[in-house]
C-alpha cells in the first residue's frame, strides 16, 4: 500500500513537471547578453549578480524573429539580433529547468529601445554581459548595452587619435 501511494505521488509530480517544462508563454523580457553560435542569453537584469531571470534561447529554423516599429511587427533576421538589445523571448516545447533556462526559441521580439534615435553611431556602448567598468574602480557602472558616458567627461575610455 505504502509503495502504491509513493508512486502514485511520484507519478503525480513528474506529470506538474512535464506541464511546466512545455507551458506556452515561458519567456523573459530583457537585455541579449551573448550570442554564442545559434544559442541567444537573455538576462531580465544583466547587472545582478545572481537571481535575476536568465534564459538561454536555441534559435531554429521555426523560431519567429520579429522587430517592434511603432505598433507593429516586422519580420527581422537572426542578423539582425545584437548584444546589448532589448528583446522579449519565448521558449517553445520542453524548457531544461536549469539555470540559466534553456530550450528552443519560440520567438524573439526586438523591442523598441526608449532612447532610440538619440544615440550616434559611432557612440561606445558596453557591450561585456557583466558590465562595463569605466572608472576602474572593480565595479561595473554601465549594464550591457548602455552608452557611454559623454567623451568629455573623464569616463574611463580612452579615444585613440593618430593625429601627432
Amino acid at each position: 500500500m505504502v509503495l502504491l501511494a509513493t508512486s502514485l505521488v511520484m507519478l503525480l509530480m513528474a506529470t506538474a513537471l512535464v506541464l511546466a517544462q512545455t507551458e506556452p508563454g515561458n519567456g523573459i523580457q530583457g537585455s541579449i547578453t551573448s550570442i554564442s553560435g545559434i544559442v541567444v542569453l537573455v538576462e531580465e537584469d544583466p547587472a545582478a549578480g545572481s537571481g535575476s531571470a536568465k534564459g538561454a534561447f536555441t534559435v531554429t529554423d521555426e523560431t519567429e524573429i520579429l522587430r517592434q516599429q511603432g505598433g507593429e511587427l516586422i519580420p527581422a533576421t537572426f542578423g539582425d539580433l545584437r548584444v546589448g538589445q532589448s528583446v522579449a523571448a519565448t521558449y517553445a516545447g520542453p524548457v531544461a529547468e536549469s539555470y540559466p533556462t534553456q530550450g528552443a526559441a519560440g520567438s524573439i521580439v526586438i523591442l523598441e529601445e526608449p532612447f532610440a534615435g538619440q544615440l550616434r553611431d559611432d557612440e561606445l556602448r558596453c557591450l561585456l554581459p557583466e558590465g562595463c567598468d569605466t572608472n576602474n574602480d572593480g565595479v561595473p557602472d554601465l549594464r550591457a548595452g548602455e552608452p557611454a558616458p559623454d567623451e568629455g567627461t573623464d569616463s574611463g575610455f580612452v579615444q585613440y587619435d593618430n593625429a601627432p
